[in-house]
């Protein structure tokens, strides 16, 4: 069992509350703002803005994929529709997806159209950097595919934080949790 540097995270953790002050991305305010159901898909599903802009974390998927993923994504709007959980998003929008579609891109998508239908995470999702930070910190876990609060140490443990908050910091100071292990 690891032993952590309470200390060190406490820092992490303000840091985080100090230079964050949480802004909504715009490409989830964008969706947000969506009239129907059907739009807000297909704008969480392309990565798109109000400008037609693709969201950073996208630009590496080809845009004929995320035309491609957004169609597949919108032939599920009556169960998208009908999901009470994130996880239920979650795993519809990961049914369609292939090898060019990134775990972040499925990750990305599901909040998107979660957040247009008020369900948010109530987890902590792995994909790409956030594992990356989960694992320097708790060491390898293997294929799991998310975190809960009670596998992450007493600091982690605020009300103030979402579980995209904790996601957020577990990628942004991926590097400095190496040095919050004993």
């Amino acid at each position: 069992m690891r032993t952590f540097n309470i200390p060190k995270l406490e820092r992490v953790i303000k840091h985080y509350k100090l230079k964050s002050k949480r802004q909504v991305d715009g490409h989830i305010l964008f969706c947000m703002s969506q009239k129907t159901l059907k739009d807000a898909i297909e704008v969480a599903s392309k990565s798109i803005d109000e400008n037609g802009k693709i969201h950073f974390h996208q630009r590496r998927v080809e845009k004929p994929e995320l035309i491609s993923f957004s169609e597949r994504v919108s032939l599920l709007e009556n169960e998208i529709a009908s999901c009470e959980k994130f996880d239920e998003i979650y795993d519809l929008v990961h049914s369609v997806g292939n090898q060019y579609i990134t775990e972040l891109t499925i990750y990305d998508t599901a909040q998107r159209i979660g957040a247009f239908r008020n369900i948010h995470p109530d987890k902590i999702y792995l994909q790409s950097g956030t594992r990356t930070g989960a694992e320097n910190l708790l060491g390898n876990l293997g294929d799991k595919k998310y975190l809960t609060l009670e596998d992450l140490p007493s600091p982690f443990h605020r009300s103030e934080f979402t579980m995209a908050d904790v996601e957020d910091i577990l990628y942004q100071y991926k590097d400095e949790f190496k040095y919050c292990v004993k």
